[in-house]
């Protein structure tokens, strides 16, 4: 009897922590790359706009290793990723609380095929998890897929796709982050040899489907979801020289789209039914109308600018406003619907991060650990702040429950708000 008692126990509490991850929240979590709609905006008003490295800090907790992935919130939970060892093949999965910073439980898993990163820019903790509350799901650049369970941190399944389909090899190691779709996960991995989309089963692992892409062979950027007017889903996915349409749920090809450059990284933006994608140094931005069926660049693409196209970093789109900053730091404001251009300005310092935004305020972090806050959706360049952190920032910026987490090269640091008190 004292034994099942302790085990009905120990479920007691796996269930109160479930509940305290999976409970409804007035507030927006920061499930995945690029928040809620994997386009860096999140609907919160009270995000703080003016800090210090010593000034309305909630925490600073340490990282091992490295990693440019960008941290997710979902409930009182914080989830990370980092690599570190020989190769950068010692994997880590994270989960810290919202309030405190303190750990509540690290997994340290393996990695089956470092490859080439990129120094301090890359490592095989690119890609950014994704959790439904319930499970947390982690790619590294090493082919690794982990499923944990949140409460817990137990591995609950893993794929090494480099061992079934080969390594993955760019030159920057793989970051394009997974997304959810009902009850798969989608991965896009694009590199030298042969790129694939494939979705897995959220709860075994296993292939639902799998589509090779030949001539796609070199692509860092992550693929957005969208769902249409007529409640249709399309998975869409920034490739070499081609921007395509795939159904989520059979991963048949839609349509596609040309004039992209060779190589990518932003995600594209999903936006008042229009897709706003952007490629490679002087490539240009597109806005494209979706759910059309084969070749549509002359029928689809609605406008496009090359003006301050980036390399690395996303965009963003606040109220009619498309912005765009290049790896050296020069700004562009374009006009959603016409693509033409509002402003430029040289923000100053380079770029990796990509924005996000609450509201009409626009969070931008340079490599320096600088955050310029600007207002958005308007005519003019309005600055609101330069908030120096004190450490070099790579990784992209996470906005939920009115706080901002910055990922530095050694902490994961959590923003509050002048008056909240410190935990």
């Amino acid at each position: 009897m004292r034994s099942a008692f302790g085990d009905v126990r120990n479920w007691l509490t796996v269930l109160v922590m479930i509940s305290a991850i999976t409970g409804v929240v007035r507030a927006e979590n920061w499930a995945g790359w690029r928040g809620p709609s994997r386009n860096g905006v999140s609907t919160e008003t009270g995000v703080p706009v003016k800090w210090s490295a010593e000034s309305n800090i909630a925490w600073k907790t340490p990282l091992p290793g490295s990693g440019i992935s960008n941290p997710i919130i979902f409930g009182d939970r914080v989830f990370v990723t980092a690599s570190d060892g020989k190769s950068l093949s010692n994997l880590h999965v994270i989960c810290l609380d919202r309030d405190t910073g303190e750990l509540h439980w690290q997994q340290r898993l393996w990695g089956t095929a470092p490859t080439r990163y990129h120094g301090s820019k890359s490592s095989m903790a690119s890609p950014s998890p994704v959790t439904d509350g319930r499970h947390v799901w982690a790619f590294f650049g090493t082919g690794d897929v982990f499923c944990l369970e949140a409460a817990t941190g137990h591995l609950a399944w893993h794929r090494s796709l480099s061992g079934e389909y080969g390594v993955i090899e760019n030159r920057f190691a793989a970051s394009s982050s997974p997304v959810l779709y009902r009850d798969t996960l989608l991965l896009q991995v694009d590199h030298y040899g042969d790129s694939y989309l494939v979705a897995l089963d959220r709860k075994t692992g296993a292939n639902r489907w799998k589509v090779d892409r030949p001539g796609r062979w070199l692509s860092w950027s992550s693929p957005q979801l969208i769902r249409l007017s007529d409640g249709r889903h399309e998975l869409i996915v920034c490739g070499s020289q081609r921007v395509e349409s795939f159904d989520p749920g059979s991963g048949q090809a839609l349509w596609s789209a040309g004039e992209m450059r060779r190589e990518c990284i932003p995600t594209p933006l999903f936006i008042d039914g229009r897709l706003y994608v952007v490629s490679g140094p002087s490539g240009p931005s597109m806005r494209i109308r979706p759910g059309g069926r084969g070749d549509v660049t002359g029928t689809h693409v609605e406008w496009k600018n090359s003006r301050g196209s980036p390399f690395v970093p996303s965009a963003i789109v606040v109220g009619k406003r498309y912005y765009l900053v290049t790896d050296a730091g020069i700004a562009t404001c374009l006009d959603t619907t016409t693509g033409k251009s509002v402003w430029q300005k040289r923000f100053g310092g380079g770029f990796t991060a990509s924005p996000v935004a609450a509201g009409n305020r626009i969070y931008w972090v340079n490599e320096s650990g600088v955050t310029l806050v600007i207002r958005g959706g308007g005519d003019r360049y309005e600055e609101l702040s330069r908030n120096p952190i004190g450490e070099s920032v790579f990784a992209s910026p996470a906005i939920s429950q009115n706080r901002f987490f910055l990922r530095t090269t050694r902490h994961l640091v959590c923003v509050k708000q002048p008056d909240e008190k410190t935990p």
